[in-house]
């Protein structure tokens, strides 16, 4: 992950889902950076990942590489636990669907926000809520909402919009920056479906587990992200002992060249919804 969107995911959390006081360190400048992340090439894989994990993967990212089309519903649990006890865990949804070149819409919706994003290749429009909307100057195209939305939907959309989004290699967001990626078992998913587990270690130290069906076309079935260990070393956060934060992502529904309506992708006006120059200009009227 870039150095800029990992610092958008800790002001993300820090500002919307922890649910007890933590106090930011003291504050530093933060250089950022635009360059877009390099393609990934067999040798970059296979300098973290064991070549069972690689052969395993492949069929799925595969899928997704030659999709023209996608339609899926993620449910996310992220759960704050201490000393081993949950304490606290905020559910959300995402409804995807997406269209060979750069037609999407991304739909997060939860207790705290209901937003959207509609993309048709020629304009993008985000409403902001039920009632705000703002249209971008250019339109956003499908890689590039992959690496980083113009606005926060949830607290670690990347690897969830890697494996919902057509024509897109998953390996950028799930094989680059890596230390390792390894094939853990192939146990029964909950003791029913046949899967083989992953485990991927960020060189920003975030993990990943990811768990896909055992068969000739796999489908993801779960996606956790502990984002304890990142937040943790990063020295922003200043967390309690025993703290740690972890998201679930479950793949309820994923279709592979599913036909998808030319409407899901057009952001028809809500009856007195206002319109805002910039997402900037809507959250700071929100203050």
């Amino acid at each position: 992950m870039l150095r800029s969107k990992r610092l958008c995911v800790l002001a993300f959390i820090s500002l919307m889902v922890f649910p007890m006081p933590v106090r930011p360190a003291g504050a530093q400048e933060q250089k950022t950076s635009d360059a877009k992340p390099a393609k990934v090439v067999a040798e970059d894989a296979d300098a973290v990942a064991d070549a069972d994990a690689v052969a395993a993967l492949r069929p799925l990212f595969d899928q997704l590489i030659g999709a023209k089309s996608t339609r899926a519903t993620v449910e996310l649990s992220a759960d704050t636990i201490v000393d081993g006890a949950v304490v606290n865990t905020q559910t959300s949804v995402y409804q995807i669907a997406s269209q060979i070149p750069d037609q999407f819409t991304i739909y997060l919706k939860d207790e705290q926000q209901r937003a959207r994003i509609f993309c048709d290749g020629a304009t993008t429009t985000i409403a902001l809520s039920e009632q705000a909307f703002t249209v971008l100057e250019k339109p956003l195209a499908m890689q590039q909402a992959v690496f980083e939305l113009p606005l926060p939907m949830g607290p670690y959309p990347e690897p969830i919009l890697a494996l919902t989004m057509a024509g897109i290699d998953p390996a950028l967001s799930l094989m680059t920056g890596m230390k390792s990626v390894r094939l853990l078992d192939r146990n029964k998913f909950r003791g029913q479906t046949p899967a083989i587990h992953f485990q991927g270690i960020q060189e920003d130290n975030v993990r990943w587990d990811l768990w896909i069906t055992q068969d000739e076309r796999p489908k993801p079935l779960r996606l956790r992200v502990d984002l304890t260990e990142m937040l943790r070393a990063n020295g922003g956060l200043e967390l309690p002992p025993g703290y740690q934060y972890a998201l679930r992502f479950d793949f309820k529904v994923w279709r592979i060249d599913h036909p998808n309506a030319a409407t899901l992708f057009r952001y028809n006006k809500i009856e007195g919804a206002k319109e805002y120059e910039s997402i900037e200009a809507y959250f700071k009227e929100a203050k």
